[in-house]
């Protein structure tokens, strides 16, 4: 059983994920009727959603738009959605790649199995270049076999192989144990190279919200071996991600119970995000950032009220004014996840990125 996919469920419930491309799972107690899943989305959007308090909260407002003069703005809600016919990929699901241990919460100490997803070519005549997808979950869940499940079948029939991790999530584990969860997922890709036909000199780091501000932390914090990375409407400062929405929500995501809080302070700190601002700055991408880091590849809707689409805007500037190279887009009108990243465009634009490198 994949860790964290009841969360997970929940979660995706409410950030209306269930497209063809995301859709939530719970493999311990099989698919969730649609009554079923409109309970959970209300219990989920009126409270804590697991034992620890944990919330995460939609914007009623975006108060503020992102300035859009450093991206390329796109419309894609109309574009057809891409299709992958014919998946000649293996899939080998729920490979174990790291035995390591509950780290926070109630379970510290206990054993937690992660494990990966991988799409690949056995028969490819060569190595194909490999991108570790790390998925999202608003740090309190990650779907590894579903999320982002069509985005990935595509790119690997064009000439990928696609692994697709869990890692530490709010109540196993804090942010710099999922850190340690991607070197490790890299090592033990490294060491499979052979049986799944990859290129590890030609090593891909992609992610989606939670799993975007991930792929700009861990890129900036140390890029090496890393060809270029894909953030999609990742989050960024910590202490800003309900900064341009409503006072309500801004309070939310300033408490001691808001997911990004739990997920860098443990759950039973009690503690604010900004209750240590020490710890919330070494959590920050912009912290790291220096202009060395490997090429980024950023996509953000304007109309998001998860993350606002600011927290990606402060990567991408930064990068490139540090002397690093990111382009980024914005859609107009697509929330979070939802709007057009799953689009013909879309995939285009990241295959032809990555196909740079």
């Amino acid at each position: 059983m994949n860790v964290t996919n009841t969360i997970f469920a929940a979660t995706a419930a409410l950030m209306s994920f269930t497209t063809a491309s995301c859709a939530s799972s719970n493999k311990a107690s099989g698919s969730a009727s649609a009554n079923e899943t409109k309970d959970r989305s209300i219990t989920f959007e009126r409270g804590a959603i697991n034992e620890y308090g944990t919330k995460m909260t939609l914007a009623k407002e975006i108060k503020v738009k992102a300035d859009t003069s450093t991206s390329i703005v796109v419309d894609w809600r109309n574009e057809p959605v891409v299709t992958v016919p014919n998946v000649t990929a293996k899939e080998e699901k729920s490979v174990v790649y790291k035995k390591g241990f509950y780290t926070d919460g109630n379970k510290k100490g206990e054993e937690l199995d992660l494990h990966m997803d991988i799409m690949y070519h056995d028969d490819a005549a060569s190595p194909q270049p490999v991108i570790l997808f790390i998925p999202g979950g608003g740090f309190i869940g990650c779907d590894s076999e579903n999320s982002l499940r069509l985005e990935r079948q595509y790119i690997a029939e064009h000439g990928y192989a696609v692994a697709s991790i869990e890692y530490h999530v709010v109540g196993n584990g804090l942010y710099t144990d999922a850190l340690q969860d991607f070197r490790d997922a890299i090592q033990f890709l490294r060491d499979n190279s052979a049986k799944y036909n990859i290129d590890m000199n030609k090593l891909f780091v992609m992610g989606n919200s939670a799993g975007g501000y991930y792929t700009a932390l861990f890129t900036a914090m140390d890029s090496t071996g890393i060809k270029a990375a894909v953030d999609l409407y990742g989050l960024s400062d910590l202490l800003k991600i309900g900064a341009d929405f409503d006072e309500d929500c801004i309070a939310a995501h300033l408490s001691p119970t808001s997911s990004e809080s739990q997920i860098v302070n443990g759950v039973l700190s009690g503690k604010a995000i900004n209750d240590d601002l020490e710890s919330a700055a070494k959590a920050n991408p912009l912290s790291y950032i220096d202009g060395n880091e490997c090429p980024m590849l950023i996509m953000h809707g304007d109309a998001d009220n998860l993350v606002s689409s600011s927290q990606s805007l402060l990567v991408h500037n930064s990068i490139n004014e540090k002397g690093g190279s990111s382009v980024r887009y914005s859609l107009i009108g697509a929330g979070h996840g939802r709007g057009g990243f799953n689009t013909e465009p879309a995939l285009k634009t990241i295959l032809e990125f990555l196909n740079k490198y």
